[in-house]
């Protein structure tokens, strides 16, 4: 029987920060909408708006909330054929907004999570192995030199499935740590099996046996 390292408790803190810098980028952006494009009106009115304390509950989830479009191979290709000599002094420039700081940020967990423990970043993102092989395969300034100044690369993750934020926006901010819990875990059982039908088996399976680890004891206080 194959070994596959689960997620360690520095990458579900990684997450969860990746998570929290996301969802105050949408309370405090005055174009967040056009982030949400794909997500129903309502709900997106609704995602914008959660307290301070339902976005923790939110951001607790085991998985990246938004998305690199890791399955969209026409913007990826992009820097997968990028010429190892060109120049790429440019990538060196400072960041000066939000959107390009949470990219740069994901971007360099995700290459490194890629060469330390692929199956990890899969659980986290959905991703396909392909895409993780090739990520790892290029360097890290490749990756922030391609990203630089692509804002449409940030997206929200299933942002057309409204079952799913329903979900994370109901029972997925709860007071009870159980209830949010299995609302998240549910959830990640989508991310790692809708977008492969091939791979539904597998990843379901994968996901039930994965002992994330609990960051902190959740609140039990109403909102």
């Amino acid at each position: 029987m194959m070994h596959y390292d689960s997620p360690q408790v520095t990458d579900m803190e990684n997450v969860r920060a990746l998570n929290e810098a996301f969802l105050a980028l949408l309370r405090g952006s005055s174009n967040a909408r056009e982030r949400l494009s794909g997500l129903r009106d309502d709900l997106a009115r609704r995602l914008i708006s959660l307290s301070p304390r339902q976005a923790e509950r939110l951001a607790e989830a085991p998985f990246l909330l938004f998305s690199f479009r890791e399955r969209d191979e026409r913007i990826w290709n992009k820097v997968f054929d990028l010429d190892p000599n060109q120049d790429l002094f440019f990538a060196t420039r400072p960041v000066h907004d939000d959107v390009s700081r949470l990219i740069a940020a994901g971007l360099g967990f995700i290459w490194q999570l890629a060469r330390q423990n692929p199956y990890s970043l899969r659980l986290l993102c959905g991703a396909t192995v392909h895409w993780c092989e090739q990520i790892s395969d290029n360097t890290l300034i490749q990756i922030l030199s391609f990203a630089a100044g692509r804002h449409d690369l940030l997206v929200l993750r299933l942002e057309n499935r409204t079952e799913i934020w329903q979900k994370l926006l109901d029972s997925g901010i709860h007071h009870r740590p159980d209830v949010r819990r299995a609302a998240h875990i549910t959830v990640l059982q989508t991310v790692l099996t809708q977008p492969d039908a091939a791979t539904t088996e597998v990843w379901a399976s994968a996901a039930c046996r994965t002992s994330l680890p609990t960051l902190r004891v959740a609140d039990t206080d109403e909102d």
